[in-house]
């Protein structure tokens, strides 16, 4: 049996990117996600600010890795 599942275009768009930079399918994606939900055991954090606010972060910290990330990935 199988189902079908909306997404709007930004979503399907993000989806084909991940998929495109690990030379996959988007269908491939979400099958190791499921695999990935499946195995799951305790919360999921699908952002990492979420996961900073569950180990406690404040605004104030989650603004400083931020900027942190953004120069990384502009001196790479």
């Amino acid at each position: 049996m199988s189902h079908t599942i909306e997404l709007t275009d930004d979503q399907y768009a993000t989806l084909e990117a991940v998929a495109s930079r690990e030379g996959a399918t988007p269908e491939h994606v979400i099958e190791r996600f499921m695999d990935a939900l499946s195995q799951t055991r305790g919360p999921i954090y699908f952002t990492d600010e979420e996961l900073l606010r569950a180990l406690g972060a404040d605004d104030e910290e989650i603004a400083e890795l931020a900027k942190l990330e953004w120069q990384t990935d502009a001196d790479e």
